[in-house]
């Protein structure tokens, strides 16, 4: 197979881009976008500066030398192949083409595997973007645009949607509109002498049929319009869309034909079933004295008819679906209703017999077009093509973006029965021979809200339910909290646990804070607010930070809340007192030993600073990060303290049974630091330490099952443990959540106080903005 390869000097030169979509002979709209953005982009750049990554639907293919790679959408290794191919490669950059149909699994998700191995930067071009996403859809849109650099979409009314459905920041979103041919203006008595239509006054519409193009609108429509006007001709051009043609055949267009027949038009309409390439187009295009694009699907956001149409200079009249609401604005074209022939006949009457206002629209339309030109839209994408590469110069970005795995929270779901989340696995089953935990319950509450904050998959939700029932089952009336409840439902004798009250108080925060349901953030506010006044009884350290945490999450969303905001204060100049007393040049600590879920302390330290902006936390909390990461940061990987003893200042550190709650929180603690220090070293950590689920550890050894999506209990001597309880799968999916929401929204949403924008409840419980 060959590669694209290329000298040192060549590379200063030019980039070496992959297109990743379907590419020709395959008959396919983004195939042919894909040629005619290759092909733009050679341009410039020159020969063989893009190559292809075709996307197969089990049919075989003459592809051209420039596909180095076939993948087959439902086999799933093809997808990690082809990433694993790329990253050997001399390619610079990935131009990634994105429909839904397009890739294998639900809704598209295995082009995340793609994604998931590569190690170059990424330009995804989304070309549907739904206003009304099912959970699978927008989780796997989400994760798409997670996994990539920059995302293109192509209008305005799609960024709109991608920041107030998907919660993508704008300043990942680039508008490059559809291209277009760059063509000079011609008469379409030109093009109609070579078709031989001379004396035909021509309706087009063109592209693959399917009922979604509604070109029986229009054919009930011609009955009126050839009355008045004998000589017009509707062309239909174009083939049978291939998924369609495999379902159903060619019903759709016999269906169209039967019109034809019962309307007695047969003089008056063209079928030409050819596949609408560039040659072909230029003359049937050309030829059009009017386009008509009677679309049903009004949530259609990108029409590559409507972008070549405007670029041809042609008098349009569609339906109003999104992408035409918007290309068709101020003059640019006629907006009909949907599903109505009797406007649809009004409006191609009223241009055919208004010569003044069809030209003038063409004119408006022709002027658009000159800004849609491939050789224009070509160096947009280059622009953001070449953005991308200087910023990954001397950053580690593509050494990190890329591992990380598909959220799955299954394994959660398997833990978790009509009472709560058990404890303890055996080899990945549940054992019901140890307790539920508040610990567990309340730590599951913050997974879960961040997951269903980040994607709005409400599969989540009943877990959420039943992990803040059994918290409130779990209180006591002075707001201290059980923790162990046994599978017969019987609470055993106990002393009640601050690190327990401290866990519980931040899942309630969580869900409180991130929950978009009433009656679960109503319930743990309640919860939440009862408890604040035992903080002052806290004198473990951890204890305080889990509070914190929860406290944090918590003024996120009610940041009037003085209590709260009285509590945080009371936590963080606790921790920081202890600071002081402990920590001196040698050890830069709150305590004289380092013990589990360490890095939770310097975190609610940045959440003060986060909450107060006092420079003291800020630090406070990054000297004792620094030290906690000198300490077991080895050799380019973390090699975590283990609790076979701990580490006790001035004796020797365990080296084993290295726990994954350690990891989860080194990995929210650097991000976190990256974000409000600004520095770019924390970023790299948190993904290092992230990866110690991975492998990236003493042993070399993977903790983290996709399978499943559970993690093993810890690192011992002989390799990851057997059991996999819900403690270590809960800190690998808060990792992983944080990665994600990190590659989502970016430092901001880690900085800015308020996260959840604009949503309040009022006192009637209605939700209100």
């Amino acid at each position: 197979m060959f590669l694209p390869h290329a000298s040192p000097k060549e590379v200063k030169k030019r980039l070496r881009i992959a297109l990743v979509g379907s590419h020709l002979p395959r008959q396919c709209g983004i195939a042919t976008f894909a040629a005619s953005l290759s092909r733009a982009l050679e341009g410039i750049m020159g020969r063989d500066s893009t190559w292809f990554v075709a996307l197969n639907n089990n049919e075989h293919y003459d592809y051209p030398s420039k596909v180095i790679y076939q993948i087959e959408q439902d086999r799933l290794e093809n997808y990690q192949t082809a990433a694993e191919l790329i990253n050997s490669s001399e390619i610079d950059i990935v131009s990634l083409q994105h429909e839904f149909g397009l890739f294998g699994g639900p809704d598209g998700i295995h082009i995340v595997e793609f994604l998931n191995h590569l190690q170059k930067p990424v330009v995804t071009t989304f070309h549907t973007v739904l206003e009304k996403p099912s959970s699978s859809q927008k989780k796997a849109f989400i994760e798409v645009a997670a996994f990539s650099q920059a995302l293109v979409v192509m209008n305005e009314r799609a960024i709109a949607m991608m920041t107030d459905i998907y919660n993508i920041p704008p300043s990942k979103i680039h508008l490059i509109q559809h291209g277009v041919p760059d063509a000079f203006y011609i008469d379409p008595a030109y093009y109609k002498h070579q078709l031989q239509l001379s004396e035909r006054f021509v309706v087009l519409t063109f592209g693959f049929l399917s009922p979604n193009k509604g070109i029986e609108i229009m054919l009930k429509a011609m009955p009126a319009v050839v009355k008045k006007h004998p000589a017009v001709l509707y062309i239909v051009l174009g083939v049978t869309h291939p998924t369609v043609k495999k379902r159903h055949g060619e019903e759709y267009r016999e269906s169209l034909k039967n019109l034809v027949k019962n309307f007695d038009i047969a003089e008056n309409v063209l079928f030409v079933v050819e596949f609408v390439d560039d040659d072909t187009l230029g003359y049937y295009l050309g030829a059009a004295d009017l386009v008509v694009c009677p679309y049903h699907s009004e949530g259609q956001i990108t029409s590559g008819v409507l972008s070549n149409s405007l670029g041809k200079g042609k008098a349009i009249i569609s339906t109003p679906y999104l992408h035409a609401q918007v290309a068709l604005a101020g003059g640019k074209g006629r907006l009909v209703n949907f599903n109505d022939p009797v406007g649809m006949s009004e409006a191609v009457l009223q241009l055919i017999e208004n010569s003044e206002e069809r030209l003038s629209l063409a004119g408006q339309a022709y002027i658009a077009g000159l800004q849609m030109s491939w050789s224009r839209v070509s160096r947009q994408y280059l622009d953001v093509f070449g953005a991308l590469m200087s910023q990954a110069i001397g950053t580690n970005k593509q050494d990190r973006v890329f591992t990380l795995p598909v959220i799955n929270m299954n394994y959660l779901k398997t833990l978790t029965d009509d009472t709560s989340i058990v404890q303890h696995a055996l080899f990945g089953i549940p054992d019901y021979a140890h307790n539920y935990s508040a610990d567990d319950a309340a730590r599951a509450i913050v997974a879960c809200a961040h997951y269903f904050n980040m994607f709005k998959d409400e599969s989540v939700l009943f877990l959420v339910d039943k992990y803040i029932a059994f918290l409130s089952h779990a209180r006591q009336k002075n707001g201290w909290f059980y923790n162990y409840l046994n599978y017969q439902k019987g609470f055993p004798a106990q002393e009640l646990s601050q690190d327990t009250f401290g866990r519980c108080l931040w899942g309630l925060g969580a869900a409180a804070s991130l929950v978009q349901n009433r009656d679960q953030g109503i319930l743990a506010r309640e919860l939440l607010e009862a408890s604040i006044p035992q903080l002052d009884k806290l004198t473990y350290t951890r204890a305080q930070a889990y509070s914190a945490c929860g406290l944090g999450n918590y003024l996120s969303r009610f940041p009037e809340s003085k209590t709260a905001e009285d509590g945080l204060r009371l936590i963080v100049d606790s921790l920081l007192q202890r600071y002081r007393e402990n920590a001196s040049d040698s050890w830069r600590w709150f305590e004289n030993f380092l013990t589990y879920d360490n890095a939770r302390l310097p975190h609610a330290l940045l959440l003060g600073y986060r909450h107060f902006s006092e420079p003291v936390y800020l630090e406070t909390a990054l000297s004792a990060l620094d030290f906690l990461i000198d300490t077991q940061y080895q050799e380019g990987y973390f090699d975590l303290i283990g609790n076979k003893g701990w580490y006790v200042k001035g004796g020797e550190r365990a080296l084993f049974c290295q726990q994954p709650l350690d990891a989860g929180a080194l990995t929210e603690a650097c991000l976190l630091a990256s974000a409000l220090s600004g520095q770019q070293k924390y970023l790299d950590l948190a993904y290092a330490a992230f990866q110690w689920y991975l492998g990236r550890n003493r042993l070399g050894k993977a903790l983290y099952h996709p399978a499943t999506g559970s993690c093993s209990d810890g690192l011992a001597e002989n390799g990851p443990s057997k059991n996999r309880g819900a403690e270590s799968t809960i800190s690998f999916l808060l990792g992983l959540l944080s990665l994600y929401g990190w590659e989502l929204f970016g430092r901001f949403h880690y900085k800015k106080k308020t996260i959840i924008k604009n949503v309040r409840y009022n006192t009637n419980n209605e939700k209100s903005k």
